[in-house]
């Protein structure tokens, strides 16, 4: 996220400091600390802002805010965190003695089973690419029904990164919050959707720009390349294929599908393999869900297969007396 022209020097160099982190985490860490501040700004004394109005007082005034005007449990734990991040930083500067955003507890978010898509929204899904999807695009679905890849994995994917041919096909993926790699065999309709996309054997009208690296690439690929900056499609550009994808469907298949975001997909694909029979530590290794030290991070391949109400419905007739 770039630094706007009424951010303090504090914020600046807060920003320098989170270095390669994920932009998104970025973004998220400066906008709390915008807000931050801007609340501090209400408050008596509160401006011009410095450091030394950080205090466990303040962090506590300020989680009392988002509560009070109704932010939701997991805005304000994200919240908590970009506080954590910035007076932790403040610490190791010399700027604080004691982090005062670590004493407040952080807000209880309640646990919701991520989507799950139905038998039916299945079908209606893989049947409509068989029925209307370019190549590009179905290579896209199924990177992210077949294989669970994140947006940004997707947009972001290299030549370099697939090994495919008509028997078999990889990829080596690189995360963008830790820098750690992980090689995926792909299920055959991925590898062979990539393939299809891929091979020079077969044009296509939706050909991806031949002079870059990346798989999927931006309609402005040469212009991007022209001014520095890379010429994949975006993600953006991914929920727009998607958006424009859904509503080729008939009614009927729309009033089915709608809702469904693409990365609900993801989801769906880690339900899909619990109920195939893998391990959570499976799950967690193919989806790329990993602590700093590289280990399974089972905490969260869990929220993503989350029983469903119905499912424990079911279940709970089974119960023997």
């Amino acid at each position: 996220m770039p630094m706007r022209g009424d951010d303090s020097s504090v914020l600046q160099e807060f920003a320098a400091s989170l270095g390669a982190r994920d932009p998104k985490t970025v973004a998220t860490y400066l906008t709390t600390m915008r807000d931050f501040v801007a609340w501090l700004g209400t408050q008596t004394g509160g401006t011009p802002f410095h450091l030394g109005l950080v205090t466990e007082t303040a962090v506590r005034g300020y989680m009392d805010f988002l509560a009070t005007t109704n932010r939701a449990p997991r805005t304000r734990s994200k919240a908590l965190s970009a506080l954590r991040r910035f007076c932790q930083w403040a610490m190791d500067e010399g700027h604080l003695r004691r982090n005062p955003a670590r004493a407040m507890e952080r807000p209880t978010v309640v646990a919701v089973a991520p989507t799950e898509l139905s038998e039916k929204q299945r079908f209606v899904f893989k049947t409509m690419v068989e029925q209307h999807a370019i190549p590009r695009f179905a290579a896209i679905f199924a990177l992210g029904y077949w294989a669970g890849l994140r947006i940004s994995e997707i947009a972001a994917l290299r030549l370099d990164q697939c090994t495919i041919n008509q028997r078999a096909g990889s990829i080596t993926l690189v995360d963008a919050k830790g820098g750690k790699t992980r090689t995926l065999d792909l299920h055959n309709m991925a590898r062979r959707a990539l393939y299809d996309y891929l091979s020079p054997a077969e044009p296509h009208d939706d050909d991806r720009d031949p002079e870059s690296m990346y798989v999927f690439t931006s309609q402005r690929a040469a212009w991007l390349r022209q001014h520095g900056r890379p010429d994949h499609l975006s993600e953006r550009g991914i929920e727009h294929l998607w958006a424009q994808f859904k509503r080729q469907g008939s009614y009927e298949e729309w009033q089915l599908i709608a809702d469904v975001t693409f990365h609900d997909l993801r989801h769906d694909f880690a339900h899909r393999a619990r109920q195939s029979g893998w391990s959570l530590e499976e799950i967690a290794v193919y989806a790329g869900h990993q602590t700093k030290d590289g280990a399974p991070a089972i905490a969260t391949t869990a929220r993503y297969t989350l029983p469903s109400r119905k499912q424990l419905k079911e279940r709970v007739q089974l119960l023997q007396g």
